[in-house]
Order: C-alpha cells, then structure tokens, then sequence
C-alpha cells in the first residue's frame, strides 16, 4: 500500500518537472524566433556614404512673420560628402504671400539640395491647388479630387522646386482637372508667391457644358465637352484667371473659334463667369463658327466676350472692333458689320434676347430664287445706321392640343436709335423689271412674324425714298412718315407714306397727303389733294396712280388738267393755258395721251366743250370728244359785205357758235373739228342741224382781239398766237339751217363766216318762208346779212331777194 502511492507521487513529480521543463524550453525558442524577426525585419545596414538618416523632415520659408510654403518629409538620409539629402513622402504646401491658398504638391521621393534649396522629384508628383478657405470648409479628402468645386488637380513628374523663388518647373507631361473639365499639356511652372500655374506647350483642355434642362428627364441632357487647344496656358488662382495663348481654338462638333488668346475669368468656386477672345493687333482676330446641316454662321472682331451665369450658361456676349458677321440659311445670306456688338442671352437657354449693334452699321440680306439652277441671286436688302437694337421673342412649339413654352427665340424686332437706311435690290420677273429702292428716315422700326421673316418697317420723320427701275427714271419721294409692308423672301411689296408727301421723277413732280407704292405693279398711287405736275400740266385728283415703268396714269375724284402754257397743250383753240376736268382720267405720259371720263370739261380761251368723255393725243395734236358733246367755239367776224351790195358796214364782233353732237374729233395740225351724229349748231343768228359737220378754224390776230387777219402758220402748229376762230363750216346729212323766220335744208350745206353766207346743195336745196312759200334750185346760196338768194338751177343762176330777214 505505502509503496504503490510512493509510486504515485513519484509519477506526479516526475511530470510536473517535464511541464516545467517544456515551459523553459517554450521561454527559450519564443525568444529566438524574436530576436530572429528582429533581425528579418531591421532596416538594412547603412550605406558606407550615409551620414545621417531622419524619421520626419519640416522646414518652410517666412516672410514677415508670414509662412510662404512648408516642405515635409516622413524621411530624411544625408550623405556623406555630398550637401544634399534624399527625401521619401514628400509633401510642400504653399500659402502664399497673403496666407489665402493652400496648394500641395505631393511625390514619393526627392533629393533636396541643402546648397540652393532646391527640391528635385523625379517621380511622379501630384499637385493641387485651393484656396486656404476651400481647405478647410471642405477637407483635404474632399478638396483634393478633381470634382471639387474651385480646386485644380495636376498630375507630372520630373519636378523641379526651388526654396528661394517659390518655383516649381517640369518639362514632362501634365494632365490636370479641375470642376467642369480636365486637359494635358507639356512642360509646366509653377509660381508658389504669386499662386501661378504656367502650361508651356500643346495645351489640351475639354470643358463640360451644363446640362441643359429636360421635363422628361430629371438629370437633363448632358451636352458634348468644349474642347480647347492652345500653345500655352496661364492660370492665376488668386487672380481666377486662365489664359490660353495662341493661336487657340474652342470647339464642338458644330462649333468653333479661333483666336490669338482666350482669357477665362474664373468665380470662387472655380467655374467659368467670363471668357475673352482677342486678337494679336495683326491678321489673326477672334472669329466664330457654327455649322448645323446647311446652315452655317460665322463672327469675328478684335475682341469678343462671353459672360456666363453660375450655372454654366451664357448671360451676355460682346464683340468689340471691327464686328463682322455671317448666316448662311437655306435661300438667304445674311451679313453684318459695326464697330461693337452686344448680345443679352435668355437665362437657361443660351438663345439671344437682345442684340445691340453700334458704330457704323451695315447689315445685309442676300436671298436665292427657289427653283432655278445652281440658286440664282434673288432680292438684297442692306440697312445701314449708326446703332441698331434687335429684340427676340421666345419661340413657342405647338404639340397636340396645347402650346407648349419653347426653348429658343425669334427675331421680333429691329430698331434703330437714329436715322437709317435701307436699300433693296429687287431681281425682276415676268410682271416687273429689275429694280433698286432706297427708304432712309430719322428712325427706321422693322417687325416680324412667328416664323422670324421680316413683315413690317415703321419709318418715322424725314422719309425719304428712291426707286430705279431698268428703262424708267429715277422716282424719289419725301414724308413725314410711313411703312413698308415687306415678303418673306426679303424684298417688298407695298410702301406707304403719309404727312406732306412730295414725290419726284424726272420732270415730273406730285405731292400728295398719302402714297402708295406698289411693288408687283411698279406704281404709285396718291390720295388726299394729289397732284402731279411735269413741265407742261398739272393735274389734280382725290386719288392718282402712276406707273412708272409704263409711263401711265390714272385719277379719280374731282379730276383736273391744266396746261401751264399754251404751247404745252395737245391743242390750240386760244393763246391761253387749257384745262380740263373730269371724274377719271386715264393717260400715259410717254405716249402723250390722256382721256378725261364722266362730265368731262375742256376750256381754254373762249372756247369750251363738255362730253362724257374727252381724249387728247398731244403727241398727234388730236382731240376726240364722245358722249353728249356740248362746246362753245368764236366765229371769225364776217366782212358784212354781200354780193348784191357794195356798201360796207362796220365789222361786227365775234359770235359764238354753240355745238351738240354725239362724236367730235379736232386735229389741231389741220385746224379742223368733225362732230357727228345728231349734230346741232346754233349762234344768235343761225341754228344748224345735220348728221354731220366739218368745223374748219383760222387763227385771229391777238393783237386785234377776235377780229382782224386770220392766218396760220404752213404747218398749222401753234406759232400763230391768235385764238382759234370758226372761218368755215361743212355740214352733211340732212342739213337743215334756221335763221329767223326762213330755213333752209339739203344733203350738204357750206357756211363761210368771212362772207356770212350758206351754200346749200345735194339732194332738194330748199328755203322755207312762213309768208313768201318755198325756193328750190340745184344750190342755193343765201347771206345771213341781207334777203339776197342765188338759185342756181338748170336754166342758170339768178338772184332773188324776196326773202326778208327778220333782225
């Protein structure tokens, strides 16, 4: 029993000393495999030419009591004979002289020169630049990625930073990004005092535009990048400026511009509020272009500038210097020049909403005829003045059942501020001739329709206008006011002037209180005390129309003619102006024609005829008088004497013949008038009656007043200045003549007024007296003065005096 547990204890002791041996041993190799980490782990041995090695690294540079940049490093190592250190987790950040930036540049590994002070990384190097204000609202986490508002990321390598200047320098690749855009470039400085970044060549940027709006849509459309190219760039974060020198250029698929240097101005958040294009003083200037399917559109000036809203779209637009312009359309060429031009956009929408043009204005229009070969050159309209302002009106589209808001605008209106001028060249056509018009005014107001084509312009004070057609005569006319109506195609087709109208073509002048011009049908139509006068006439009507290729004109109203010299009239019945009036008139002044209708009036002199109608042909010296036809005409004086009787009598004065017929035709050249139909003639002394009668005329002396020696010249033209004078008349047809109580009737009857005596002849010649019976003959002649007849019969002639003339 005893010795049996004596084993068990022994057992017991025996294990616990293995336990503890093991926890020893356990102790021990721990230990080893330690000291074996250790040394697995320990930094290698340094280099024989290693001085000194550092954990962390700081040293800045102050100026007055002011930071200017800190440079950081996690390690340090110094060589040994050589005044420079390597430094690995570098980091520099600079504040700037005013303490307002925080920009990093972050690398791996650089050697910093304790010699010069410079910091040269030859690996990668990440540079950023913010504000001291976006760092610390925002986080160096946030701050730092491209997205952030106001922040610019820039990635290189090969970088050169100088203690003393505050430089940094590479000549390798950059790529940098910032909020709305990223690029690339080779080669860059960077200034630490002055917050500037340097791009030496082949700059490469693409900007983001803003997404445009979408109701169907919550996240809008997102609009292709803007993409720019130039040969170095300049960015000034404390100035929030970026140049882009030149030649640079900005595009799109459908856009373009090209300039000598850009300049963006940029808000604090780091997005674009103004962006400048200039020229370099030389050949090269801004210039813009866009291209849509066939439309095409170009600008270019010595500056032009874009202003944007935060949002990203443009709120006004100005060019400056030289300002030119270009739209090509589908059947128009547009075009434009001023010194300076300024162009307010729609919020949200880059669509304009006023254009403002100054100095030196000239705008243009060229439209191309539709369906002719290779797009023949149409009308031209040019504008021209001193300021112009274009208003734009929003754009609606119609969808289904309702209008909806559009998202563009039209050309509403187009104002001058001072005088203008507009010129049209009108192509002609089968109905009008090629044609130049001109209207110019104090201030000149052009509106227009949904579809943006011109439809109206409002000319107030000094209207002026001048039209050229081919084969006519300059036509200038004057105003108070007026309009124009205007086509589609860009010509006209009416203008219309009021107040004071005076009109000029050639020798013809006219004045009106309104006019209207016609463009298809080439006239002129007047109202309100119208008046139209050349060299020779004046006429005037409540309406006129003239024609002015043809030469014609029209009236209506109270028509009135008068010859402003005896010489200018188509005939020559008095040494004395003619008039005539009318309701209507109808003429031509080439041809020289002009007929008078309804209650139509001529008189000139003594003489005076009235006929529904009355037609003079002054080129022919004829007149026709149809309708109704009453006239008044002197009778030479007669001599008195008869054949009977020798004893003279004092001459008595000049009679007037009164006529009625339903036709009468005068030629002035043959001092002649015919009347016709119903023809009736009647003086104190004697009444005529026939089918017909011939009125021949002499001209009397006009220094003897109606009586005295009648004569004309030898080719009847009005040289002679006496009046015309009945001197003989010839009356045909059922002639019938009534002189007191005895008439006389036959087929033809003779009267010559200087002999005052009737041959009556063809068919039964008879005189009838109510107390002495009837006389027949072959021709009988009788005088008006006495009782003496000649029967000429087939037994001779005899004379008779039975027959007593009552006086």
């Amino acid at each position: 029993m005893r010795k049996s547990e004596a084993a068990k204890y022994a057992r017991w002791s025996a294990a616990l000393a293995m336990v503890c041996v093991a926890l020893t041993l356990g102790v021990y190799l721990k230990r080893g495999w330690t000291r074996h980490n250790e040394r697995k782990n320990a930094p290698p041995a340094a280099p024989v030419n290693v001085e000194r090695q550092s954990s962390l690294l700081t040293f800045s540079k102050v100026e007055q009591n002011r930071k200017i940049f800190t440079v950081e490093a996690s390690k340090s190592i110094d060589f040994k004979g050589l005044n420079a250190s390597d430094l690995e987790g570098v980091k520099i950040t600079i504040f700037g002289k005013e303490g307002n930036r925080h920009d990093t540049m972050e690398t791996h590994t650089c050697r910093y020169s304790k010699d010069s002070g410079d910091v040269v990384c030859s690996g990668d190097v990440d540079i950023t630049l913010m504000s001291e204000e976006q760092w610390k609202t925002s986080g160096t986490g946030v701050a730092g990625t491209p997205a952030a508002p106001g922040t610019m990321k820039v990635e290189t390598r090969g970088v050169a930073f100088s203690r003393a200047s505050g430089e940094a320098k590479t000549d390798a690749e950059v790529r940098f990004s910032f909020a709305n855009g990223s690029g690339q470039a080779v080669g860059a400085e960077y200034h630490s005092e002055e917050g500037t970044l340097r791009l030496q060549r082949n700059v490469r940027l693409k900007l983001d535009q803003p997404i445009a709006p979408n109701p169907k849509n919550a996240t809008g459309v997102k609009k292709e990048p803007i993409e720019l190219s130039g040969t170095r760039m300049d960015f000034s974060r404390d100035a929030g400026t970026i140049y882009l020198s030149g030649p640079t250029e900005a595009k799109t698929q459908t856009q373009r511009m090209t300039a000598a240097g850009m300049l963006v101005e940029l808000d604090e958040t780091f997005h674009a509020k103004r962006l400048t294009a200039k020229s370099d003083g030389k050949e090269l200037r801004p210039e813009f272009s866009a291209a849509k399917g066939v439309e095409k559109q170009r600008l270019a000036a010595q500056e032009i500038t874009a202003s944007f809203a935060p949002e990203g779209w443009v709120v006004r637009a100005e060019a400056n210097g030289k300002v030119a312009g270009e739209s090509e359309q589908p059947g128009a060429t547009q075009t434009v020049k001023a010194q300076n031009a300024l162009m307010d956009m729609v919020p949200g929408r880059n669509a304009p909403k006023l254009l403002l043009l100054k100095g030196g204005v000239d705008a243009r229009t060229k439209t191309r005829r539709k369906g002719t070969l290779g797009n023949e050159p149409g009308d031209s309209r040019r504008l021209t003045t001193e300021e112009l302002r274009l208003v734009f009106s929003e754009k609606s589209v119609e969808k289904n059942a309702g209008t909806k808001r559009g998202t563009s605008t039209r050309l509403a209106s187009v104002d001058t501020a001072g005088a203008g001028r507009l010129e049209w060249s009108e192509t002609g056509n089968a109905n009008a001739r090629d044609s130049q018009t001109v209207l110019q005014a104090n201030q000149l107001g052009m509106r227009f329709d949904d579809a943006g084509k011109a439809s109206r312009l409002d000319a107030k004070g000094n209207v002026r206008t001048e039209r050229t057609a081919a084969g006519a005569e300059k036509q200038t006319a004057t105003a108070k006011n007026g309009f124009v109506e205007l086509q589609p195609q860009g010509g006209w087709s009416r203008i219309d002037l009021s107040d004071e109208v005076r009109l000029n073509e050639g020798t013809r002048a006219a004045q009106a209180d309104h006019a209207e011009f016609a463009r298809a049908d080439q006239t002129v139509t007047l109202t309100g005390r119208a008046a139209v006068r050349d060299a020779a006439s004046l006429t005037t009507a409540k309406k006129l129309t003239l024609w002015q290729s043809t030469g014609e004109i029209r009236g209506e109203g109270g028509v009135r003619s008068s010859d402003l010299s005896a010489r200018g009239s188509a005939v020559h019945l008095a040494p004395a102006a003619a008039n005539v009036s009318a309701d209507q008139l109808t003429g031509n002044s080439k041809s020289g024609r002009a007929l008078y209708t309804g209650h139509a009036r001529l008189w000139q002199g003594d003489s005076v005829m009235e006929a529904d109608s009355i037609e003079l042909l002054k080129t022919a010296r004829m007149m026709n008088a149809v309708g109704n036809v009453r006239a008044v005409f002197p009778q030479a004086p007669s001599n008195n004497n008869s054949v009977s009787s020798a004893r003279a009598t004092p001459p008595k004065p000049a009679a007037m013949w009164h006529t009625q017929c339903a036709k009468m035709t005068y030629w002035d050249q043959e001092n002649r008038a015919r009347l016709e139909q119903n023809v009736v003639v009647q003086s104190a002394d004697e009444k005529i009656n026939s089918n017909a009668l011939d009125l021949y005329f002499t001209r009397g002396n006009a220094g003897k007043g109606s009586g005295g020696a009648q004569g004309t010249a030898p080719d009847g033209a009005a040289g002679v200045t006496g009046a015309q004078q009945i001197g003989r008349a010839v009356a045909t047809g059922a002639v019938s003549v009534q002189q007191g109580g005895r008439r006389a009737t036959a087929e033809r009857g003779e009267y010559t007024a200087t002999d005052g005596k009737f041959e009556m002849s063809g068919g039964t010649p008879t005189i009838f007296d109510a107390t002495e019976g009837a006389t027949t003959g072959r021709q009988l002649t009788f005088f008006l003065a006495d009782a003496t007849i000649i029967v000429d019969s087939e037994n001779g002639s005899r004379t008779l005096t039975k027959h007593r003339v009552e006086k």
